[in-house]
């Protein structure tokens, strides 16, 4: 099923793809990458064998296009900049002491999502989810990771693809995945801490040492879990292990 996903809040609207099972267990998995709800799909139209067995196991899958993604763009381009206030200066205060960061605003569309399946009731035919779970990848990894530290017992399962990702390499405030103070205030590795005593599945590096620490404080050492090849495929399974 597709459609619009609308928050009436703030005036927004996201499109949306669903993938619903014969048999739903009660769980619920977003899942997102760079290409939006496109991240659902093969090239043919065929569902990718990872979201299939969600699928197949009983999950609802949702997919969709975060800000400036799939039904968001034109021509079909990824965005390389982000966009700036009208003032001849380079200075990123002047945009983002102002305005939330691409970054940031993306975050916000994946708590709209798990907000939308948190409450979403039509009949006792079709309740509630019993669990909430998030998966990210590629550059949608440190915005999800960032999601659930806000979202907190919003999102039971989050899954991360880091890829070793961190805010100090940028060389440029108009990247897309700039985020003010984001690599001051302990980068990604703080990111996923906060996640901490949650389930959190990180792919592309080792925990990091912040991580480990915080999650072996919180007595929740066996709720972290991470392998150094991102793969979607072993995400899927350990969602469904958990």
């Amino acid at each position: 099923m597709t459609g619009l996903l609308r928050n009436k809040t703030h005036g927004e609207e996201l499109p949306v793809s669903w993938l619903y099972p014969k048999k739903w267990n009660g769980r619920a998995v977003v899942w997102l990458d760079d290409s939006g709800k496109a991240a659902l799909f093969n090239a043919d139209g065929s569902v990718k064998p990872e979201v299939k067995q969600l699928v197949d196991a009983g999950a609802t899958v949702l997919g969709a296009d975060l800000l400036f993604q799939g039904e968001f763009l034109k021509d079909g381009q990824p965005v390389k900049q982000t966009w700036l206030v009208a003032n001849p200066r380079e200075f990123a205060g002047y945009t983002f002491g102002y305005n939330h960061t691409l970054f940031a605003q993306r975050a916000h569309d994946v708590l709209t999502l798990v907000k939308y399946l948190r409450s979403y009731e039509t009949s006792a035919q079709h309740p509630k989810p019993s669990s909430v779970d998030v998966a990210g990848f590629g550059g949608m990894g440190p915005i999800v990771a960032a999601a659930r530290a806000v979202a907190r017992e919003g999102i039971d399962r989050a899954a991360v693809e880091t890829g070793g990702f961190s805010f100090g390499k940028l060389l440029d405030y108009r990247d897309p995945s700039f985020l003010p103070g984001g690599a001051k205030y302990g980068d990604v590795p703080g990111l996923l801490a906060l996640n901490a005593p949650a389930k959190l599945w990180i792919g592309g590096e080792t925990a990091p040492a912040l991580a480990t620490k915080l999650y072996q404080s919180a007595n929740a050492a066996g709720a972290l879990t991470s392998a150094a090849k991102a793969d979607r495929t072993a995400a899927a399974k350990w969602l469904l292990a958990q």
